[in-house]
């Protein structure tokens, strides 16, 4: 099965999780790219501002085309009890184009079950399988089971079409 990763990461948390994720699968990546914001205190407000009114930002260009791939997995931590502006932009703009999907997000404490609801409801998809967690396990390197089970449950559909 070819995957695809598509993420969005402001300081780091999601990107350590992508690019684990992506060498356990042998995924190719896709980091959307966001002028917009910026890892400082403006660019940090900017980003919760934009949350809260749901001003979705313009993501530059894409280099892989998630229909040339059977599974796409999305990931972005959480802003303002919601998905982080960049992966809702992402999902309102290629959502036709998705084959199966699966969506992980990162945050700092709250709002993840119904993130990943707004995730599910923008993509128009269910999801293969999901993931949350939270930034202080993935900076204290306390989260390899989860991604373990979470890798392994992406690879069930590939199982299930062999058979």
């Amino acid at each position: 099965m070819n995957t695809l990763i598509v993420y969005y990461s402001l300081t780091g948390t999601t990107r350590t999780v992508a690019t684990a994720l992506a060498r356990k699968l042998g995924a190719d990546v896709e980091e959307l790219q966001c002028d917009r914001y910026s890892s400082n205190w403006r660019g940090m407000l900017r980003a919760g501002y934009d949350s809260w009114r749901n001003d979705l930002p313009t993501l530059g260009r894409f280099r892989h085309d998630p229909s040339n791939y059977n599974l796409v997995v999305i990931g972005g931590p959480i802003w303002t009890y919601r998905p982080c502006t960049p992966l809702r932009a992402y999902l309102r703009q290629e959502r036709t184009r998705l084959p199966q999907a699966a969506f992980f997000l990162t945050h700092g404490g709250s709002a993840a079950q119904r993130s990943l609801g707004e995730v599910e409801k923008l993509s128009r998809h269910a999801p293969v399988a999901t993931m949350v967690l939270r930034e202080a396990d993935v900076k204290g390197d306390r989260y390899s089971t989860a991604l373990d089970s979470f890798a392994d449950s992406l690879r069930l559909p590939e199982s299930k079409a062999a058979a």
